[in-house]
């Protein structure tokens, strides 16, 4: 076999890891909603929330991509559930920061421990060499695969 077919089939190997990858994300989404009864998204902002501080709504939107209008009706929501909150600055009333509530912050801390587990699990599947090669490998994917801004 030559080193192109080696090439050609270890990148469609490759592509349907990751067709296989985004099916698990999908269904990462679904546990989400599941068990914590919010969105993937929710949980995205909880995330950023609990571990950068409370966060003008305006960067929040410029983080995530997200229309401010999109934005504050996803807050709403978050509001209603009471895991996420709204305060206006002190400063100047027109600049609202989002930050989380004591249930966003425990909806936090058990995700922390699922994601932990998870984590532990696949640690005890390889061993200590394939399990570094595979964090390594999941740095770089994450470094390539994200559009920097």
């Amino acid at each position: 076999m030559s080193s192109e077919n080696v090439i050609d089939n270890d990148v469609k190997r490759l592509e349907q890891s990751l067709v296989v990858l985004n099916h698990a994300f999908r269904k990462h989404r679904d546990f989400i909603k599941e068990k914590f009864k919010i969105s993937a998204l929710e949980m995205e902002l909880i995330q950023f929330v609990v571990q950068n501080g409370a966060q003008k709504m305006k960067t929040v939107s410029e983080y995530f991509d997200i229309k401010l209008s999109t934005l504050t009706s996803i807050i709403d929501k978050a509001e209603n559930q009471r895991i996420l909150k709204r305060t206006n600055s002190k400063e100047d009333r027109r600049v609202v920061f989002l930050d989380y509530t004591r249930k966003g912050k425990n909806i936090y801390e058990d995700y922390g421990k699922f994601l932990h587990e998870t984590a532990l699990r696949m640690q005890n599947s390889l061993n200590e060499d394939r399990f570094n090669h595979f964090v390594e490998s999941m740095e770089t994917f994450t470094k390539i695969s994200v559009p920097s801004n």
